[in-house]
C-alpha cells in the first residue's frame, strides 16, 4: 500500500463483516454443548477439544479481539487491517464445521463411536441454516454413515435414526431430491437386510410421508424436449427398487406409489428405457402380492418394443408432414417431438390436434407448445379448412362423441369419405387419414387396449416362450364363453411365466443420435425380453376379456331363472374365480361359496330361500374382496396422500372449481377407487352379474307362492354318516357336514392332531322326521352310528359305554353357515357313576372324573331347558359353603357334591337323566338336532338374515381334558391379531389351564393371552402367556397355523384348541373357522308389523347401515328445507345412479336410494365410507328426478313423502315405519 492508501473503507467492511460472523454464530447452540447433551454423558478431553475452534468461548474470545481493535486501532491503519484478517472468518468457521465429523471420527475410540459421533454432528450441521452451502454433500455423509449404523446398531437405536434422518430429509427434498432419494434408497437397503418387518414398515411409513415427486409437465421447448420435473422418474425407480427388495413386506409402499401416479400421473419418455426397470420389477418375488403389483404396472406407458418413433410412427409421422413440405407449423412440431423424445404425453397432443382440427379452437394446444410455435398457429387456411370440413364429415357419418371415437375406424374408412366429398378434398383426407393411423399407432403403443392386438402378437411372439399360435386361433372363436374362457386359459400361461423365479436373457439394441438441426441428442432401437412382453400382453387380453365379461353378463337371459339357469350361472361364476385367481386374488371366500353352490345344485331339496342365501354369500364375497384388496390396502395412504397433495398436482378428472376439501377427498376417492377396481380383471363386471342375479331372485321371492320355491325332498341314506378319518368323498362339502365338521376333516387330511370322530349330516336334520318316525330308517341310522363308534373305540384303544378304559365323546353342533353358540353341545357323553367309578380307578384323579361328570349333566340339562344360572347357583352355594374362590379349589368329595346337585336338579324338574351311554349318544344326536329349531337360534337367524332351511350337522368326536391337571388346559387361537397389521401371521387369543374349551368360549373363566406379544399390547402379564408357560403347545400352535394359512392358504382362522399336557404330543385341535376379522356395528331394524306386506315397494341390494325411515329428497335444496323445519327427520336421496357430483347430496342426506349400482358402485364405495344406510341396484325404479318423483311398484312417491329402507338386505317400503337397534 501506499502512504495514500486509504484503509478506512475496507476495515469498516471487514468490521462489519466478523461483527455478522460472530454474532450468527453466537446465535446457534454451542456446538460442544450440544453434543454433551446428545451423547448423554461426559465428554473426553481429546472430544472436547476438537469443539474448541468452534466453541462459544472461542469465538466470544474472538469478537472480544474484534472489540479491543476497533477501540484501540486507527480505523484507517494498515495495522489495523492485518489485525483483522487474523481473526477467523465466516467460511473458516464453515470449513470447521464441515471438517468437525471426520475429527470426532478419527479422534473416537471404537467403531461404533467412531460412526455415532460422526452422525450426531453431521445431523446438527443439516440443522444449521448457515450451513446450507455444505448441505447436500452432508447428506450424502448422513446417507453413507446410516448405511453403517443400520447393519451394527439395535433395531430401537436404527429406528430412531431413521426418524432423525427423515426429519432431515423432509426440510432438503425440495432442494436437493436427487441426494434425498438415493439417501433413501440407500438406507432402505440396509433396513430391509435387518429382517425385521415391523422396522422395515416404520421406515416405509417414514418414506410415504417423505412425499413423492409428481411430474409436473409445463409443456414442450422450442427444441421438442419436454418440461418436466427430471426427478419423477428417479423416485418412481428409487420405491420400484425398495418394493423389490421384499414386496411382500412393501404394501405400504406399493399402494402409495399406486396412489400417487393415479393422482398426479406418470410421466415417462421413451429415453428413460423403463422396460429395463419393469423386468428388474417383474423378477422380484411378487407373487405374494401379485394383485396389488399388477395394481401399480396398469399404470405405466411402456409396454413397448419400439424405442422412439420407429417403424411406421416414424414412416407416418414423416408422411403427414411432407404431405404439406413441412409448411403446417403444428404438424412439423408434431413429427420432431415425436421423433426428438416421444413420451406417453404425445397422445394428448395428437389428441388435441386432431380436436384443433374439428374446431377451430386453438386454446387447447396452449399447454403442449412453445409460445413461439402457438403464436404461428392460424384457426383459418390452408391449413385448417378442408382437414376441419373432412373430420365433421367423419363425425356426422359415423356419429362420434369425441376424439377417441376416430380409434374405432377401419382401415376403409377413407374411400368411403372420399365418396361423400368434392375432389378437392383428396389431399386433406389423405392427411386426416395419416392423423388418425398416427393416432392409433400412438394409442397402441403407450396404451393398454386390444386394438390392433393381432400386430402385437406378432411383435412379441418370438420372445414369450409360449406357443401363441392357439391365442389367434382363440381370437378368432365367434362364441363369447368359448373365447373368454379360451383367453382365461392363456392369461393364466403368461401369469406363470411372470412368476417363474428365473429370469430371462434380454435382447435390447439401442441407438442413440444426435439432430443436426438443434443438436439434440435422441434415442432410438428396440428392447425385449420374455416377462416384460408377457405382461404387455397380459393387459392387452384383460383388456379384451373384460369387454367380453361385459357381453357375457349384457347377454345372459336372467328374466327368470330356473335351475338349468343355475347350471348356466355356475359355469360363469367359474370363470369369473378364474379370473379372480389370475389377477392375484385368492378366493377362498369366494371358491368356498362357489362350491357351496355347485353341491347345492346336487340336492334337490336346497330350498329357494337357500339360493338366496348363496347369492347373499357370493355379494359379500364380493363385497369382502372389493374391502380386502382395494378400499383396506389404500384407506389410509389414500386419506393422507390426498389431504397433502396440493389440488394442482392432480390430474384434472379429479378437480372442479366448486369442490372444498372435504368433497375433494371424497371425489378423489371415489375416482380412484372405481378406477382401480374397474381395470382389475373381471371384478366389477362380476359385481354387476350377481346384482342382476339378486335382483331376479327377489322378484321371483315376491310374485311366486312360497310352496312354489321348493324342491323335492329326497332321502338319501347313504349320505347321512361320515367318518373325520376316512370320510366319504361325496360327501366332503359344506352343505353335508357344516363348516365345522369340513374343517376338521380337512385339517385331518393335512395330519393336524384332530380327534377321531364321524359326522351326521345335515341329510339326517332334513329327513328327522322320517328318520324318527320310521322305524326302518331309524334302525338303520343306529347301525350306521353304532358302526361308527366301533371305528372309534378302535382308533382311540378305548371302549363306550365300558366302566373299564371308558371312551367318552362330545356332540356338537356344525351347520353351513356358523352360528356360533345358538345350537346345544354335549360334553363327556358316555358317563354314568358307575363309569365315573371306572375313571377314577383308571385315572387315579377323583376331581377329574367328577368335574366331567358335572360338565356332562349341565350340558344334559341345559339342552332341555334348564338355564344356566340354575347350575351356577349351585357351584356358586358350594364355592361359598366350602370358601372356595374357583372350582379348581374343592377337594374331590366336594366336586362329587356339585355333580350330584346337578342331577338332583335336573331331576326336580321333571327331567329323567338318560343311565345308558349309547342311548345318552343318541338323545344327544337328537338334541343337538332340535335345537337348530330353538328360540335363540331362530332369534339369531333372524337377526343375521339366515335361512331357516339349512339346518345343522352333528360332529360327534372322543374327548380329550383341558381339566386333567394344572399342566392342561383349553384356549382359542386367533392367527392373525385383531389388533395390529392384518396382512401377517401373528398368534393371538386366550387360553385358560384346567379347563375344558367350553369355559373359554362362553367367557366363564379368567384367561390368559397367548403370545409375549399380545400381553405387552394388552397390558397383561408376560409370565402367564402360553409362549412362556407352555413353549411347546405354543410353537405347536403356531406351525399348525402356518400350514393353514401359508401352506394350505386359509382365510384367517379362529381356532380352539385343547392340550392334555405340556407336549407337543399333547395338543388337539377341537375346530376352527374363518376369523370375523370385519367391523362389526350396531345398526337399527324395523321391527316386524302386520303392515309390512302391504307397504312393501321393492328390492335392491343392501349396501350398508340398517333400516331407515324418512322422507325422500332430490336435491340439496330439498335437503335444506327439511333440515330447517324437521331437523331431526331423516332424508333419503333417490337417484337413478350416482356419480362423484353427488358428494355433496349423499353426504347432507341420511340415506341413499339408486335404481343402479352394486359392491363396487359408487353407492358402496361412498356410501359406506360416510357411513349411510344405501340400498342400490333397486331395478324396477324408476327416478323422475326433474319432476322430484319417482315410482316403484306402481306407486308414485313424491318428494318429502316418507319412504323405508333397509341397507342391511335391500327392501324398500312406503311410508314410516318403526325402527329399533340390534347388533350385526
Amino acid at each position: 500500500a501506499t502512504p495514500e492508501t486509504d484503509f478506512q473503507a475496507i476495515n469498516s467492511l471487514l468490521i462489519r463483516y466478523f461483527e455478522y460472523t460472530f454474532s450468527y454464530w453466537l446465535s446457534e447452540n454451542d456446538p460442544l454443548e450440544w453434543f454433551g447433551r446428545e451423547i448423554s454423558g461426559p465428554l473426553p478431553p481429546k472430544i472436547s477439544a476438537l469443539f474448541k475452534p468452534i466453541s462459544h468461548s472461542h469465538i466470544s474470545s474472538c469478537r472480544m479481539k474484534l472489540h479491543e481493535i476497533i477501540s484501540r486501532e486507527d480505523d484507517n491503519s494498515p495495522a489495523t487491517l492485518e489485525k483483522l484478517l487474523c481473526l477467523p472468518g465466516y467460511g473458516e468457521i464453515v470449513g470447521l464445521y464441515k471438517g468437525l465429523p471426520d475429527r470426532l471420527f478419527e479422534s473416537a475410540d471404537n467403531e461404533k463411536l467412531k460412526h455415532q459421533y460422526k452422525l450426531i454432528f453431521l445431523f446438527h450441521n443439516m440443522n444449521i441454516a448457515g450451513l446450507s452451502g455444505i448441505h447436500e454433500e452432508t447428506l450424502r455423509e448422513v446417507n453413507r454413515i446410516i448405511s453403517w449404523l443400520i447393519e451394527h446398531e439395535d433395531i430401537e437405536h436404527i429406528r430412531l435414526l431413521i426418524q432423525k434422518t427423515f426429519k432431515i430429509l423432509r426440510k432438503s427434498v425440495e432442494k436437493f431430491p436427487g441426494t434425498a432419494l438415493k439417501s433413501v434408497l440407500n438406507m432402505g437397503k440396509g433396513v430391509y437386510m435387518t429382517d425385521e418387518s415391523d422396522l422395515v414398515d416404520f421406515f416405509n411409513e417414514q418414506v410415504v410421508h417423505l412425499g413423492f415427486q409428481t411430474p409436473d409437465f409445463t409443456g414442450i421447448s422450442d427444441d421438442w424436449q419436454i418440461q418436466s420435473n427430471l426427478s419423477h422418474i428417479r423416485n418412481i425407480r428409487t420405491w420400484m427398487e425398495l418394493v423389490k427388495l421384499n414386496p411382500k413386506w412393501s404394501k405400504k409402499l406399493l399402494s402409495a406409489l399406486i396412489i400417487h401416479l393415479s393422482l398426479g400421473g406418470v410421466l415417462i419418455k421413451d429415453t428413460d428405457l423403463f422396460p429395463r426397470d419393469i423386468t428388474g420389477f417383474l423378477n422380484s418375488d411378487i407373487r405374494p402380492v401379485y394383485n396389488l403389483a399388477k395394481q401399480l404396472l396398469r399404470l405405466f406407458p411402456s409396454y413397448f418394443n419400439e424405442i422412439g418413433a420407429e417403424g411406421r410412427l416414424r414412416d407416418i409421422s414423416t408422411d403427414i408432414d411432407e404431405v404439406c413440405n413441412r409448411r403446417d407449423v403444428l404438424i412439423h412440431f408434431m413429427r420432431k417431438q415425436s421423433h426428438v423424445e416421444s413420451s406417453n404425453r404425445i397422445i394428448p397432443l395428437i389428441e388435441i390436434i386432431l380436436d384443433f382440427w374439428r374446431t377451430k379452437s386453438k386454446e387447447g394446444l396452449k399447454p403442449y407448445l412453445p409460445q413461439s410455435i402457438y403464436d404461428r398457429i392460424e384457426p383459418e387456411g390452408p391449413y385448417i379448412d378442408g382437414v376441419n370440413k373432412v373430420i365433421n364429415r367423419i363425425f356426422e357419418i359415423r356419429g362420434l362423441d369425441g376424439i377417441s371415437g376416430l380409434l374405432s375406424l377401419k382401415e376403409d374408412w377413407p374411400a368411403e369419405i372420399a365418396g361423400k366429398l368434392p375432389e378437392e378434398d383428396r389431399l386433406d383426407i389423405e392427411r386426416v387419414a395419416k392423423a388418425v393411423s398416427f393416432y392409433k399407432l400412438l394409442n397402441r403403443k403407450y396404451s393398454l387396449s386390444a386394438c390392433e392386438i393381432d400386430d402385437y402378437i406378432t411383435q412379441v411372439q418370438s420372445t414369450i416362450p409360449l406357443n401363441l399360435s392357439g391365442l389367434r386361433k382363440t381370437l378368432s372363436a365367434k362364441e363369447t364363453f368359448r373365447k373368454t374362457a379360451g383367453l382365461l386359459g392363456i392369461l393364466q400361461q403368461l401369469k406363470n411365466i411372470i412368476l417363474l423365479p428365473e429370469t430371462f436373457e434380454i435382447h435390447e439394441d439401442i441407438y442413440r443420435k444426435r439432430h443436426i438441426a438443434a443438436g439434440i441428442p435422441s434415442m432410438y432401437g428396440s428392447y425385449r425380453e420374455a416377462k416384460f412382453d408377457a405382461m404387455g400382453l397380459t393387459f392387452r387380453l384383460e383388456s379384451l376379456v373384460n369387454t367380453l365379461f361385459e357381453e357375457l353378463v349384457e347377454d345372459f337371459d336372467l328374466n327368470f331363472i330356473t335351475h338349468d339357469t343355475f347350471y348356466r350361472i355356475y359355469k360363469h361364476l367359474k370363470l369369473f374365480n378364474q379370473a379372480l385367481n389370475i389377477d392375484g386374488i385368492p378366493t377362498r371366500e369366494f371358491e368356498s361359496q362357489l362350491e357351496l353352490f355347485r353341491r347345492a345344485l346336487r340336492i334337490k331339496m336346497i330350498t329357494f330361500t337357500q339360493y338366496l342365501d348363496i347369492f347373499r354369500g357370493f355379494t359379500q364375497a364380493v363385497r369382502n374382496i372389493v374391502s380386502d384388496y382395494f378400499n383396506n390396502i389404500h384407506q389410509r395412504n389414500l386419506m393422507e396422500i390426498a389431504d397433502y397433495l396440493p389440488s394442482d398436482k392432480l390430474l384434472p378428472k379429479y378437480i372442479r372449481e366448486s369442490d372444498n376439501l372435504k368433497e375433494l377427498y371424497h371425489k378423489v376417492s371415489e375416482i380412484f377407487l372405481r378406477d382401480t377396481i374397474a381395470s382389475s380383471l373381471g371384478l366389477q363386471r362380476l359385481d354387476l352379474f350377481l346384482t342382476r342375479i339378486s335382483h331376479t331372485l327377489h322378484e321371483q321371492a315376491e310374485k311366486l307362492h312360497i310352496d312354489k320355491h321348493y324342491f323335492l325332498l329326497s332321502y338319501n341314506p347313504g349320505n347321512i354318516v361320515t367318518s373325520i378319518s376316512e370320510p366319504d368323498t361325496k360327501l366332503l362339502d359344506i352343505v353335508h357336514l357344516g363348516n365345522k365338521g369340513l374343517n376338521m376333516v380337512k385339517m385331518k387330511g393335512l395330519g393336524l392332531p384332530v380327534p377321531p370322530g364321524f359326522i351326521v349330516t345335515t341329510e339326517v336334520f332334513r329327513c328327522r322326521e322320517l328318520i324318527e318316525s320310521y322305524p326302518p330308517a331309524n334302525e338303520n341310522f343306529r347301525k350306521q352310528v353304532d358302526r361308527e363308534i366301533s371305528h372309534l373305540e378302535k382308533l382311540t384303544g378305548r371302549t363306550f359305554g365300558s366302566p373299564e378304559n371308558s371312551l367318552l365323546v362330545s356332540v356338537r353342533s356344525g351347520a353351513a353357515v356358523s352360528q356360533p353358540g345358538m345350537m346345544d353341545s354335549y360334553l363327556n357323553v358316555g358317563m354314568n357313576e358307575e363309569i365315573v367309578s371306572g375313571i377314577i380307578k383308571q385315572t387315579g384323579e377323583e376331581w377329574f372324573a367328577w368335574d366331567c361328570y358335572r360338565r356332562f349333566l349341565q350340558s344334559y340339562g341345559m339342552s332341555f331347558g334348564l338355564v344356566r344360572d340354575k347350575f351356577d347357583a349351585i357351584i356358586d352355594g358350594f364355592k361359598k359353603k366350602y370358601s372356595a374362590s374357583f372350582k379348581r379349589d374343592f377337594s374331590p368329595k366336594q366336586m362329587k357334591e356339585v355333580a350330584m346337585a346337578y342331577k338332583e336338579i335336573i331331576r326336580s324338574n321333571g327331567i329323567r337323566v338318560e343311565e345308558s351311554p349309547g342311548e345318552q349318544l343318541y338323545i344327544a344326536i337328537r338334541r343337538v338336532l332340535n335345537s337348530w329349531n330353538s328360540a335363540k337360534a331362530i332369534t339369531y337367524r333372524k337377526i343375521i338374515g339366515i335361512s331357516d332351511d339349512w339346518g345343522t350337522a352333528v360332529t360327534v368326536q372322543a374327548m380329550v381334558f383341558g381339566n386333567l391337571s394344572r399342566q392342561s388346559g383349553s384356549g382359542v387361537l386367533f392367527t392373525h391379531s385383531p389388533k395390529v397389521t392384518p396382512d401377517l401371521l401373528r398368534p393371538w387369543g386366550d387360553y385358560t389351564t384346567g379347563n375344558q374349551g367350553e369355559d373359554v368360549v362362553s367367557g366363564l373363566v379368567t384367561t390368559h393371552p397367548i403370545s409375549i406379544y399380545q400381553a405387552k399390547m394388552e397390558n397383561r402379564p408376560a409370565e402367564f402367556a402360553l409362549e412362556n408357560r407352555f413353549p411347546e403347545i405354543y410353537c405347536s400352535l403356531r406351525k399348525i397355523a402356518k400350514v393353514l394359512i401359508y401352506e394350505d392358504r386359509w382365510a384367517p382362522q379362529d381356532i380352539e384348541f385343547t392340550f392334555e399336557g405340556p407336549r407337543e404330543k399333547d395338543l388337539y385341535i377341537l375346530q376352527t373357522r374363518n376369523m370375523e376379522i370385519r367391523e362389526r356395528k350396531k345398526f337399527p331394524a324395523f321391527e316386524g308389523t302386520s303392515g309390512m306386506k302391504e307397504k312393501f315397494l321393492g328390492h335392491g341390494i343392501g349396501v350398508s347401515g340398517g333400516a331407515l325411515s324418512g322422507r325422500v329428497v332430490f336435491s340439496l335444496d330439498d335437503i335444506s328445507r327439511w333440515r330447517k323445519t324437521e331437523p331431526e327427520t331423516p332424508l333419503i336421496l333417490v337417484r337413478g345412479d350416482t356419480v362423484p357430483d353427488d358428494i355433496k347430496e349423499i353426504s347432507a342426506a341420511d340415506g341413499l336410494l339408486t335404481a343402479r349400482g352394486g359392491a363396487t358402485s359408487h353407492a358402496a364405495i361412498v356410501a359406506d365410507r360416510l357411513e349411510k344406510t344405501c340400498v342400490a341396484g333397486c331395478n324396477d325404479l324408476v327416478c323422475l328426478e326433474r319432476d322430484r318423483k319417482f315410482q316403484l311398484n306402481q306407486k308414485v312417491v313424491n318428494a318429502g313423502e316418507f319412504i323405508s329402507i333397509d341397507g342391511s338386505e335391500g327392501s324398500v317400503y312406503l311410508g314410516k315405519m318403526k325402527v329399533s337397534e340390534r347388533v350385526g
